[in-house]
């Protein structure tokens, strides 16, 4: 019998994807002042960064909404692994009494 159900190996992936666009995002912030530097995006299918095709200069505007936005996927992410683990919790501790 397997005590994690397969949700928590998505909340795994999802949240390890949502790291990952956080650091290209990051990094696309990081070099928006540098000249020739190609703006990056995460490809969750390819799972890696990957040039944006639809331009080529960083723009800060979608670079902070795109990283506001991932932090908000993160957040939702990591609260829905809390309350996973909170009834996992709750199981184990009603079984000692």
């Amino acid at each position: 019998m397997e005590i994690f159900d397969p949700t928590f190996g998505s909340l795994e992936n999802a949240m390890g994807n949502s790291s990952k666009i956080q650091e290209v995002v990051a990094h696309n912030i990081a070099n928006a002042k540098t000249p020739g530097y190609e703006a990056l995006k995460f490809d969750e299918t390819l799972d890696k960064a990957v040039k944006r095709l639809e331009k080529r200069d960083v723009s800060l505007e979608e670079e902070m909404a795109d990283m506001a936005k991932n932090n908000a996927r993160y957040s939702a992410f990591s609260k829905m692994l809390t309350a996973k683990l909170a009834v996992l919790r709750a199981v184990v501790t009603q079984g000692r009494k």
